[in-house]
């Protein structure tokens, strides 16, 4: 690799550092998954000490693009050298496997949501963001959801993690704009899923009435998808049921549609980035981006953008 790949790993009282002995890696971000993804293999020196891997750091050319907690650490010995095999997930992860308290906020920003709840290390948010008038907790809400619905009332869009552990509700400042020809693309597809549409739902009132609210998607009649729910009273959308409805019927339909790229090199794309195919006439959103890197074929980057009710 003609890049800079360093591994950091954090020990108990100390810090490794992988440099330049990297055998191939994994990394991945998407735009309903709220944390980084990485896995991947390195050759360790003779005098590394390799005790019990607490935190996992990736760094590119200098720049950190991933930071958090392993899902799997393996140490083996191949060709008479020793490998440590990692997986992690970033440390925005927590957000959706902690549960809030039950309860109502009221006049509430971003910063104020994440100060309420669960403190979680080494996760920044999004400042300055703006005020709305109620963000309800109950039977378990995770610390993710609470930011969703906030997020939703607050700028309308659904909420993503920039950088390695940034949580963002509005697109951040002078997103970079990627563009590469066709005869550079390793690859050019697109592809469809209608696994998870919903096609009607509805939501009984506080009092249990059913049917009480409604939303019908025409998005899946002309698809002739039939997929319809009914649910209990909503309370985390307590004052407007029908935005409510609405989320998830867009949330359904995530990912419905997508054009994917792939191409060799590291561009260094976030999310919410821009991808441009020159002479196509095709721009889209970064909503996905997929590196995978390795000696013998080094850097080869996925993007893929998406056309859904929250992607552009």
């Amino acid at each position: 690799m003609s890049r800079s790949v360093v591994l950091t790993v954090r020990f108990l009282r100390t810090l490794g550092t992988l440099a330049n002995c990297c055998i191939n890696f994994r990394f991945e971000k998407e735009r309903y998954t709220p944390y980084t993804k990485l896995s991947g293999e390195w050759y360790c020196p003779k005098n590394f000490n390799i005790a019990e891997v607490v935190a996992v750091m990736l760094n590119i050319d200098g720049v950190m693009i991933h930071y958090g907690y392993p899902t799997g650490i393996e140490i083996i010995k191949r060709d008479g050298r020793t490998v440590l095999k990692v997986s992690s997930v970033g440390y925005t992860a927590a957000l959706a496997s902690n549960q809030c308290k039950d309860g109502l906020l009221t006049d509430v920003d971003l910063s104020g949501l994440a100060a309420a709840g669960t403190a979680i290390p080494i996760v920044a948010y999004q400042q300055n963001t703006p005020t709305v008038n109620y963000v309800n907790y109950y039977d378990g809400t995770s610390s993710w959801d609470a930011i969703v619905c906030y997020s939703l009332r607050a700028s309308g869009k659904y909420p993503y993690i920039y950088g390695y552990n940034t949580v963002r509700i509005e697109p951040h400042d002078n997103p970079k704009v990627y563009s590469i020809s066709e005869s550079e693309l390793v690859s050019r597809g697109s592809g469809t899923d209608y696994s998870k549409m919903i096609s009607y739902i509805s939501e009984k009132d506080v009092d249990g009435t059913p049917a009480a609210f409604t939303a019908t998607n025409g998005l899946a009649a002309q698809r002739t998808i039939v997929r319809a729910r009914e649910i209990n009273f909503d309370r985390e959308w307590i004052m407007d049921s029908e935005a409510g409805l609405r989320h998830r019927i867009n949330y359904s339909m995530r990912a419905i549609n997508y054009d994917s790229f792939g191409f060799c090199g590291y561009a260094g794309l976030d999310l919410l980035d821009r991808f441009r195919l020159e002479g196509a006439g095709f721009e889209g959103e970064v909503d996905r981006v997929v590196v995978t890197a390795s000696a013998e074929k080094g850097f080869v980057t996925t993007v893929e953008c998406y056309h859904d009710g929250y992607c552009a």
